[in-house]
C-alpha cells in the first residue's frame, strides 16, 4: 500500500504548521533527515514527521532542544508579526538567515552601519 503524504490534522492550527514549516527550513539548511535530527533529539522519525507538519504541537522544551540541534534561537521558529514583510522575505531564505546570524554576532557599531551601506550599495545596482 503506497504511503500518503503527511497532512495537517484539523485541529492544527496555523501557528502548528508555521512552526513545523520552521523546523523543516533550518533541518533542510543544515543538511539534516528528520531521521537525523529525531535521533539526536531520541525522538522517532515520525514523531519528527508530525512535527514538521504541524499534526502535532511541539512543547516548549522539545521546541528548545530542536533550537539548539539546529543553532538557532527559539523565536527564530515564530513568525515576524507587525514587521515589515522584507525582514520575513529576508528569513524565509538561507542566505538571509545566514546574512542575519552574521550580522547578529557584529557587535561594532561602525563594522553595522558599514554593512548596511555595502548591502544598499549592491541592492542599488542590481
Amino acid at each position: 500500500m503506497p504511503r500518503r503524504p503527511p497532512h495537517p490534522s484539523p485541529e492544527a492550527d496555523w501557528l502548528d504548521r508555521d512552526l513545523g514549516a520552521a523546523i523543516r527550513r533550518f533541518r533542510t539548511d543544515l543538511g539534516l533527515s528528520q531521521h537525523a535530527l529525531a535521533a539526536r533529539l531520541s525522538l522517532s522519525g515520525q514523531q519528527m514527521q508530525k512535527y514538521e507538519s504541524g499534526a502535532n504541537r511541539v512543547s516548549a522544551s522539545t521546541l528548545y532542544l530542536i533550537a539548539r540541534e539546529l543553532d538557532q534561537p527559539v523565536a527564530a521558529f515564530f513568525p515576524v508579526h507587525g514587521g515589515p514583510d522584507d525582514a520575513q522575505a529576508l528569513l524565509d531564505t538561507p542566505e538571509g538567515r545566514a546574512l542575519s546570524r552574521g550580522f547578529s554576532r557584529i557587535h561594532d557599531m561602525g563594522q553595522r552601519r558599514a554593512l548596511g551601506v555595502i548591502v544598499e550599495g549592491l541592492a542599488r545596482t542590481a
